[in-house]
């Protein structure tokens, strides 16, 4: 069987080896069949399901005698590849237990939250607690990306001249370099910036509004940066009471002002999905308490973990969570982040 036919697979209900067309609850299948045979029976109704699944890119071919019974060999195969690692005791081993235990606690986790979820409410009271005490993701002045040469010189310092004259031939260079290389700024910022925080990324500040350069710096440097319209600019050579910088305009942020009632469905959906995280979160706990787990720390502390993961240990990531990994509860996405 080619791979690309396995897309086309779903498990169907297994019968018994005696020959008996049952489903895994023991109830008989009804038919008719478009498929029998020795542990083997599937349903039209089950073949028109699987059918049903298949994507509408694979859908005109499925309409000719090829297309059906190609899904319809797939079926037959999987049931009979089923059958036979049952006969083989397969099932028992226990990479497929653990497998299984990953199904287990994926479906339980979906029962626990669908039972949950037409009791989590969120009034409009509690959602706008939740705007006003989270403003700033819904309020936002226009900001800038901006990275800076910096040359240090607090006011008073005997250099002070010296640097000043330091970042003029340094400005010189800047707009002479990124003629050729429009990585010129960043560059010459690695080389000789003297801000030990930002030298190593070139100088970037990140994203700063009006009030934070203000604050950082001073109001002429707010209003030098701000006066830039280009991306890729760069101020001339000004001066701060911590020394002089050259500051180039990277990318540009617009305000942005979301009123309660614009937010209020992505408030209470994230909130929603909080509550349900903490409802299970609490549930979990309860369990643990009613098994009466207890930690020994003194062989937790023994465990030791490679670097690297032992040769032959497959790296994959399971649908439901596993041992030691966290449960994720799904639920609408949190409103939208702006940087």
């Amino acid at each position: 069987m080619s791979r690309g036919n396995w897309f086309l697979i779903l498990p169907i209900a297994l019968v018994t080896a005696g020959g008996c067309t049952c489903n895994k609850g023991g109830a008989a299948k009804q038919g008719p069949f478009v498929a029998e045979g020795k542990g083997v029976a599937v349903t039209v109704e089950e073949f028109k399901t699987k059918l049903d699944e298949q994507s509408r890119f694979s859908r005109p071919r499925l309409n000719s005698p090829e297309g059906k019974k190609e899904v319809l060999d797939s079926v037959i195969n999987f049931e009979l590849l089923v059958r036979e690692a049952r006969a083989q005791k397969i099932d028992q081993d226990p990479e497929v237990q653990a497998a299984l235990d990953k199904i287990l606690v994926q479906k339980l986790v979906r029962k626990s939250l669908d039972e949950t979820n037409s009791q989590v409410q969120v009034s409009d009271d509690e959602a706008k607690v939740f705007y006003t005490g989270h403003i700033n993701e819904f309020v936002k002045p226009e900001r800038v990306g901006v990275a800076h040469i910096f040359f240090k010189a607090p006011l008073g310092s005997p250099d002070r001249v010296r640097k000043a004259e330091d970042a003029k031939k340094a400005y010189i260079r800047v707009k002479t370099e990124e003629v050729k290389d429009p990585v010129a700024f960043p560059t010459i910022a690695r080389q000789i910036s003297e801000d030990d925080a930002t030298k190593g990324v070139g100088g970037d500040l990140g994203f700063k509004s009006r009030d934070d350069l203000e604050k950082q710096f001073t109001k002429p440097v707010a209003d030098a940066v701000f006066a830039l319209r280009d991306i890729g600019s760069e101020t001339a050579v000004v001066e701060s009471p911590m020394g002089f910088h050259i500051f180039r305009l990277t990318s540009r942020l617009p305000a942005f002002n979301s009123s309660f009632d614009q937010a209020k469905s992505q408030i209470i959906a994230r909130m929603g999905r909080e509550k349900r995280s903490q409802e299970f979160q609490e549930w979990t706990k309860k369990l643990r308490e009613e098994a009466g787990v207890k930690v020994d720390e003194a062989e937790l502390e023994k465990v030791q973990v490679a670097v690297t993961p032992p040769p032959g240990v497959p790296q994959v990531i399971p649908s439901a969570p596993g041992p030691g990994q966290p449960i994720v509860i799904p639920g609408p996405p949190p409103p939208t982040a702006h940087k």
